[in-house]
């Protein structure tokens, strides 16, 4: 059996699974190759990823500075021969939107090969009109088949649309579980030397966000949120506020803060290196996710692995499975900025004890989200399908 994953671009998450599942095909003797339509990250800046990829990884568009548009519409026309030479059993394809997703749906149909789309659509993602969404289902997504998703709202949508329930199948928004988990002990252990790695880490205890800085991730209202608390707790008692990330918003969420005139204890640090995150994370007391809409939320994962109580938006999909709210963390309406403030307030006030209680929750929560999820979907929607 050889199966091929496609991804448009490798980064951390996707090579945790691809890890997994290559070590699972091993053992059953089979063959598995990763395909990227581009090693150019485009928006998403993965880092240092030589050591990550372990497995045979091909890559479609090699990086040329074109337009992530581009390489999608280039990526469809070359895919065909890469197939041809590959010869698999069994595809899995990132969602069905994608020229590329198409153009591998297209071939394998051709060629009488079983497909596997994976998915974290949900329906409150976007506005919805049920025709479209029939139209889209009855155009692509019927043609795929299995599915693996994220968690229930992912399986849940494509239920509604008329997708098998039988044949979709869970593990897709997985990481390294053990990477956060070990990196962010040593941290713990240590504070002194993880600051000596990483200078920019505040010395007062701090609410951790980690996210690309667009206006649907909610960070204005968040930065509001917290001058709220500020005011509310004292700014003796106060919690910093650690943002880590970039985007098109960030001048804007800067101008914010230094009209709140709370530049001293909010930090923007930027992109944080996939290797350094466990010392961001092992000495912050919170993580926070905001955002007023994601499908996931693969940051909630990261948070949950390296044990940290979360605050976390309801829009957010992770929240529905990785939050139990008011056991592991505190959920609240993302746009309410009362209520957010309100989180911020009940976290920080919490006894140590009390984090301490939500800090290992998270940990066995995630505990069911691995890699080898993945690694297990795909294998138990090939079973289903050949």
């Amino acid at each position: 059996m050889h199966i091929v994953v496609i991804f448009i671009n490798i980064g951390t998450y996707h090579a945790a699974r691809l890890r997994a599942a290559y070590s699972a095909c091993q053992q059953k003797g089979w063959q598995l190759t990763a395909v990227q339509v581009t090693d150019d990250t485009l928006e998403h800046p993965w880092g240092d990823l030589e050591r990550e990829i372990t497995f045979p990884l091909k890559t479609l568009l090699t990086k040329d500075g074109t337009s992530s548009s581009s390489y999608a519409e280039r990526s469809a026309a070359v895919l065909p021969s890469f197939l041809n030479n590959l010869q698999p059993d069994a595809v899995v394809i990132p969602g069905w939107g994608f020229p590329v997703s198409r153009a591998a749906l297209s071939w394998c149909r051709r060629h009488r090969i079983p497909t596997i789309v994976m998915s974290e659509t949900k329906w409150d993602d976007e506005p919805r009109q049920w025709w479209k969404e029939k139209l889209k289902f009855w155009l692509r997504i019927s043609k795929f088949d299995a599915a693996l998703v994220g968690g229930k709202l992912h399986r849940d949508y494509l239920i509604k649309l008329g997708f098998p329930s039988n044949r979709i199948f869970s593990g897709y928004d997985t990481v390294d579980n053990d990477h956060f988990s070990q990196t962010a002990e040593i941290a713990r252990q240590n504070p002194e030397k993880a600051r000596q790695r990483q200078p920019q880490i505040p010395t007062k205890l701090y609410f951790i966000v980690l996210t690309r800085l667009l206006k649907r991730k909610n960070v204005h209202r968040l930065v509001t949120a917290y001058a709220n608390y500020r005011q509310q707790i004292g700014t003796e008692e106060a919690w910093d506020l650690v943002i880590c990330g970039s985007g098109e918003e960030e001048s804007n969420i800067r101008q914010l803060i230094n009209k709140l005139g709370i530049t001293d204890c909010v930090y923007l640090p930027g992109f944080i290196p996939y290797q350094a995150l466990g010392d961001w994370y092992g000495l912050a007391g919170a993580f926070v996710h905001p955002a007023l809409l994601e499908p996931w939320g693969l940051v909630v994962n990261e948070a949950c692995a390296a044990g940290l109580p979360i605050i976390c938006s309801r829009t957010v999909g992770a929240a529905s499975e990785l939050v139990q709210d008011g056991k592991n963390g505190l959920l609240f309406n993302p746009e309410n900025t009362l209520d957010i403030t309100r989180t911020l307030v009940s976290i920080s006030e919490m006894d140590t004890g009390m984090r301490i209680k939500m800090r290992e929750l998270s940990q066995e929560i995630i505990a069911n989200y691995s890699p080898n999820n993945f690694a297990e979907g795909i294998f138990k929607a090939i079973d289903t399908i050949t």
